[in-house]
């Protein structure tokens, strides 16, 4: 069996629970476990909706952040709690055990209560504490204080009934159990006490009547029996032969003397009797009383005892509570003094804050004038990728012009370099932008870091406020259960003194009774009273002669005899002598037994009261003493709850000043995560950058190796020009000499047509200087090498212009060893008309290639003055795009500067336009480039038609034509000069 003291009820919860308030940030809720409590951990309760409170089962467990207790006494729904237009409410849901706020119930037992206001500072109990009988084991219930915080992060008010100013100090649960439990001891025992009352009363109450019944029995008896003797009397007389009026005058006067003397005897017997039962009910009722007495000065003594002990306890937690006092005012002190400091030192702190917040600012314009830096290197940094890209492409298309310079060799030819200036000034730009955009963002992540040590440091500032608010709060709290401790046990000490002063009044009250008691006559002073009394009646009745008067007055005594006389089961009729003897020595006897005892009690209850009366002073002391340190716990009190409230507020300004630097923290954080984020945009079109330029020093070196390649076979087609050069030097020699011989050969073809009998004599062989052989080696030297330069392509033009120089060698070989010296000899000439024929031939061919080498001459001009126009419109350009280059890289140059300096941003002066400019002269580049491709083509053509020509002919080719064809080249590598 469980004995449940204070029943409580519970509902169970409704679906889905009371509706929830929307905000950012959510109300919180904590339990503090209280010391008359079911031990739990500290509870941190979210009321993003309503919480259920009730006991743990196998699905819902015990945590920090729910409502779960494993506590016997809850129900499985005990209770909800939630937040609802920013109030607090707490709502029982049919619990078995009830619910309590501030020790008022919320519903009556398995009833659904309304919901009900809580406040932060309520002390809410859950259940209530339950005896389990079998084991003896009490099963604690749910006591803990609510704290209750805003969504802001503000404390909730405090109920009035919980205030500081006018708290009044509720007895709990537990104390009210042990009241009812000692109530209940308390009427058990008078129960038992009155059932022993009744039994006794019963008991006496049968006893008077036994004896009533006895006493009157044995008068009946006795009466009897003297009326026998009587009658027998008078039989003896009346048998005897005396004379009848004297026999009868002295039976009648004896008789009358017996009855009268018996009378007497029978009312001092009766009133003995009365006396002795009265004696008896009074011996009676004073060993009950004695006994009543003495079982009350046990129960006295063990109070006594009991006081003695709990006063002994009461000094001794006095003497603790006074050193606590003590402790408490050291640490009061300390508290106020920490709370000083703790306010210069808020006030300080306050002032750097202040003065940061300041720097802070200052700073996050600075940041932010970076920013705006930073974004336009970030689009600057974007253009120069545009036009990066766009270099890139022209690259990429063949304009390499604007980045190749004609550079002077050590032999005095022209060479090609390339110079990546651009890229590398570009590239360096954007490391240093990306350098600085790092040590800015280092910077910022420091200013970062900085501030959130502020702020963390501010966080535990409040930490430390709200520590010492909970402590004054928990001090506050034990000072007022130290105040109600010492109040019930004033309250315990008043009672006890004011039961104590009862019991000493009803003591003294006993003890007077007593003295009363001693004083009462002996009852052998009473006898004798009684037998004078007697006498005086007997000589009174004397006179009266009707005996029936005397047997009417002996009934009437007889019948008050009988209303009066109690019981005494154990007496017996003797004689008038003997009863008196017996009854004084009795009562002296009894007498002093009875004066000792009273004596012996009287010592006794004198010590007792004396020694009360001590108890009772050193009780008032002790309630004095006691009084006077609640008295001055009070005013501790009233000091705690004062600092206590000023702790309060300087916790809910810290806190909303760290809710101030905690937003201001949240706007730099989020600063800064823009300036990182745009930061990591940076550098990753940094790194895009850079892998740009990679990539474009990739294709860049490879353009690089294309133009060393194009270098080298420009460097291969100078030497080929030089031997051109050459070979034409020595053609126009030969030339000349074969014009001075076509003279000679056409006068003496004259001479041979006047007189064509004689025969043909050629004319002498020019005047040759000494070393004429040389100068015919080096001719035929000449004439291979220029077969070797002008067929500079394949190798079948190779082989074909081979087998045309050996022809002409071979061929001019036979007509010069046909024509004779001028010395006269002869050559071995055939024929005339074949010579004749030849030569007409020859001439013939020789038309047709004057005509060509007119044709050619026309197409040179031509082709010269192209190449000049396209020459001068080449150097115009070339000046043109080395001027926008000079200025681009001037502006570049200027805007960098000025970007480093942090004083604009920068900005291209005319990059669309210069833009299109450079478009344009590419353009224009790129059309003079295909005409010169165009002249190269007709060059090769023309060539390869008149080596066509020598090949279908079969013919040699003249010295003048191959002087014609040096000709062209050589204005053909000044055309290539110029456009270099």
């Amino acid at each position: 069996m469980v004995n449940i003291v204070g029943v409580r009820t519970l509902v169970p919860p409704t679906v889905g629970g009371p509706p929830v308030t929307e905000s950012k940030m959510m109300a919180r809720a904590i339990l503090q476990c209280r010391p008359n409590s079911h031990p739990f951990p500290e509870r941190t309760l979210v009321l993003d909706q309503s919480v259920k409170i009730g006991r743990s089962v196998a699905r819902a467990r015990p945590a920090t952040s729910n409502a779960i207790f494993d506590c016997k006494v809850l129900s499985r729904n005990h209770a909800l709690l939630w937040y609802e237009n920013g109030k607090f409410y707490l709502q029982d849901t049919k619990s078995s055990n009830g619910t309590f706020v501030n020790n008022q119930r919320l519903s009556k037992g398995s009833e659904e209560s309304a919901p009900r206001e809580v406040c932060s500072g309520d002390i809410v109990q859950f259940g209530v504490d339950v005896m389990e009988n079998s084991k003896k084991v009490t099963h604690g219930c749910i006591v803990a204080t609510l704290k209750l915080y805003m969504p802001d992060g503000q404390e909730a008010k405090a109920s009035p009934s919980t205030a500081v100013g006018g708290a009044v100090t509720s007895v709990t649960a537990q104390e009210l159990y042990q009241l009812r439990t000692y109530l209940q001891e308390a009427q058990h025992r008078e129960q038992q006490i009155e059932t022993k009352l009744a039994t006794l009363q019963r008991l006496v109450s049968s006893t008077q009547e036994a004896a009533t019944h006895s006493w009157k029995a044995m008068i009946d008896e006795d009466r009897l029996l003297q009326r026998l003797e009587t009658l027998e009397a008078q039989l003896s007389t009346y048998a005897k032969n005396y004379p009848e009026d004297s026999v009868r005058e002295e039976m009648r006067r004896l008789l009358d003397e017996k009855g009268q003397y018996e009378t007497t005897a029978k009312e001092s017997l009766r009133r003995v009797l009365q006396e002795k039962l009265d004696a008896v009910t009074k011996l009676a009722d004073l060993e009950r009383t004695l006994n009543t007495s003495e079982d009350e000065l046990a129960h006295i003594k063990e109070v006594c005892e009991t006081t003695q002990k709990e006063l002994v306890e009461l000094l001794e937690k006095q003497s603790v509570q006074s050193e606590q006092v003590a402790q408490l005012t050291e640490k009061l002190k300390n508290a106020e003094d920490q709370l000083k400091d703790a306010e210069e030192n808020y006030e300080q702190e306050k002032k750097e804050l202040q003065s940061k917040l300041l720097e802070k600012s200052s700073e996050e314009n600075k940041l932010m004038a970076r920013i705006e830096s930073i974004t336009a290197e970030s689009d600057f940094t974007k253009e120069q990728l545009s036009a990066m890209k766009a270099k890139y492409e022209n690259i990429k298309n063949g304009e390499i012009s604007g980045l190749i310079k004609p550079v002077k060799d050590s032999s005095g030819f022209d060479m090609l370099s390339i110079e990546p200036s651009d890229f590398k000034q570009a590239l360096e730009t954007t490391q240093r932008e990306i350098h600085t955009l790092k040590d800015r963002l280092q910077t910022a992540q420091d200013e970062l870091r900085q501030a959130e040590a502020n702020v963390s440091q501010l966080k535990h500032e409040a930490e430390l406020a709200d520590s010492a608010e909970a402590g004054c709060l928990s001090t506050r709290a034990r000072l007022q259960e130290e105040l109600a401790d010492n109040k019930a046990k004033s309250a315990a000490s008043t009672a006890l003194m004011e039961h104590l002063q009862a019991q000493i009044a009803t003591l003294e009250d006993r003890l007077r009774e007593y003295q009363v008691v001693s004083e009462i006559p002996v009852i052998y002073d009473d006898i004798y009273d009684d037998n004078t009394l007697v006498r005086k009646k007997k000589d009174c009745l004397k006179s009266k002669d009707n005996l029936n008067e005397d047997d009417a007055k002996d009934e009437e005594r007889t019948n008050d005899l009988d209303d009066t006389i109690d019981a005494d089961t154990t007496l017996t009729i003797i004689s008038t002598k003997e009863c008196k003897d017996s009854n004084v020595n009795g009562t002296l006897e009894d007498k002093d037994e009875e004066k000792e005892v009273e004596v012996a009690q009287e010592s006794i209850l004198r010590t007792d009261i004396l020694r009360l009366q001590e108890l009772l002073e050193t009780s008032r002391k002790a309630q004095e003493t006691s009084e006077k340190e609640v008295a001055r716990i009070r005013e501790d009190l009233a000091q705690a709850s004062t600092a206590a409230i000023t702790a309060s507020h300087e916790a809910s300004n810290l806190r909303q000043q760290l809710a101030a630097s905690e937003a201001l923290m949240t706007e730099k954080v989020k600063t800064v995560g823009s300036l990182q984020s745009q930061v990591s945009r940076l550098e990753d079109s940094s790194k895009e950058v850079q892998t740009q330029l990679s990539n474009l020093t990739v294709r860049l070196r490879d353009e690089q190796q294309k133009v060393q390649a194009a270098q080298e076979e420009t460097r291969l087609l100078r030497e080929k020009l030089s031997e051109a050069e050459e070979l034409a030097s020595l053609s126009v020699q030969e030339a000349e000499s074969l014009k001075r011989r076509i003279v000679g050969l056409e006068e003496r073809l004259q001479f041979n047509q006047a007189s064509p009998t004689t025969p043909l004599i050629l004319p002498p062989p020019p005047c040759i200087p000494s070393g004429s052989n040389e100068v015919s080696n080096k001719e035929t030297l000449g004439e291979c090498d220029t077969t070797v330069a002008v067929c500079g392509g394949s190798a079948e033009e190779r082989t074909a212009s081979t087998i045309i120089d050996e022809n002409s060698t071979s061929t001019s070989k036979t007509q010069i060893c046909s024509i004779p010296d001028n010395s006269g000899s002869q050559t071995n000439v055939t024929d005339i008309p074949e010579i004749s024929h030849s030569f007409v031939t020859k001439e013939v061919e020789l038309s047709e290639l004057k005509n060509t080498l007119k044709k050619l001459k026309e197409e040179l001009s031509q082709t010269q003055k192209e190449c000049a126009s396209l020459q001068e419109r080449e150097r115009i350009l070339q000046y043109t795009l080395d001027t926008e280059k000079r200025k681009t890289n001037g502006s570049l140059n200027d805007t960098h500067q000025d970007m480093m300096d942090g004083l604009i941003t920068p900005v291209l002066k005319d990059g669309s336009l210069l833009s299109n400019k450079l478009e344009n002269l590419q353009e224009e580049l790129a059309l003079v480039r295909e005409e010169r491709d165009k002249l190269q083509n007709k060059l090769s053509i023309v060539n390869e038609d008149f080596q066509q020509l020598a090949v279908q002919n079969g013919m040699t080719i003249p010295t003048w034509v191959l002087l014609v064809m040096g000709v062209a080249l050589l204005l053909f590598s000044d055309f290539l000069q110029s456009l270099l």
